[in-house]
């Protein structure tokens, strides 16, 4: 398989990644929590949803007459549920949010550097030596802020549950560690003839005394 060919395998992985990341940040189901007067609702990073009685209910079933109400989130928003630690859990989503968008941008960022490759600007170039480890750079970057982000969450409370944004933003890092690591090994199991120029100059003089028949001062390289 081709460099540009593994190149763009990454790229493909990281795009999986960042719609994984932002499907998570926009969805209010990062956890689920039972409240103190025994309601629920689902707390995301963004937004936060409860169920809160409406009505009566008439069929005198539970749950009847209730409706869901949805509420944006902020920076340094109150969102802790039973028997937790408000500083905590204030601390955990503010720290989730900053590197969901970090992990954002870095991997964007990838997706632009190798767009910027393939049409072959001045600057940047397939044939760059930093256009392909500036990519995994990037890539690296976001999952090593994902992993911050997540293992913030290790301690929650014991009526609190990971729901399955969180679990979107696992999955998230981990392809955004694969696209990395794609590009790592590319790099690193390269060849490294490979890397110097197509053309090698031998001076005679340097070759005489041991192969006196040499005379091409030019000889090709195996890549």
């Amino acid at each position: 398989m081709t460099v540009q060919k593994l190149v763009a395998m990454a790229v493909a992985v990281a795009l999986v990644s960042l719609i994984l990341n932002n499907a998570a940040a926009f969805t209010p189901n990062w956890v689920y929590q039972t409240l103190e007067d025994g309601r629920k609702r689902t707390v995301g990073l963004w937004k936060m949803c409860g169920l809160s009685k409406g009505g009566v209910a008439t069929g005198g079933r539970p749950g009847q007459g209730q409706e869901q109400e949805c509420e944006s989130l902020t920076w340094g928003s109150e969102s802790a549920g039973l028997q937790e630690s408000r500083s905590t859990v204030k601390l955990q989503f503010d720290m989730m949010r900053a590197c969901n968008l970090i992990a954002t941008v870095a991997l964007t960022a990838g997706q632009l550097i190798f767009l910027m490759g393939l049409v072959e600007l001045p600057i940047i170039s397939q044939d760059s030596q930093w256009w392909e480890e500036a990519i995994a750079a990037v890539f690296q970057l976001a999952s090593f802020v994902l992993v911050i982000g997540l293992v913030t969450f290790y301690r929650i409370g014991p009526y609190t549950h990971l729901s399955w944004s969180c679990y979107l933003s696992i999955g998230a890092c981990l392809l955004a560690t694969l696209a990395a690591a794609i590009l790592i090994w590319n790099i690193l199991h390269r060849r490294e003839d490979c890397m110097a120029p197509r053309v090698i100059v031998i001076s005679r003089t340097l070759t005489a005394r041991f192969r006196r028949g040499l005379e091409n001062d030019y000889v090709e390289s195996p890549c």
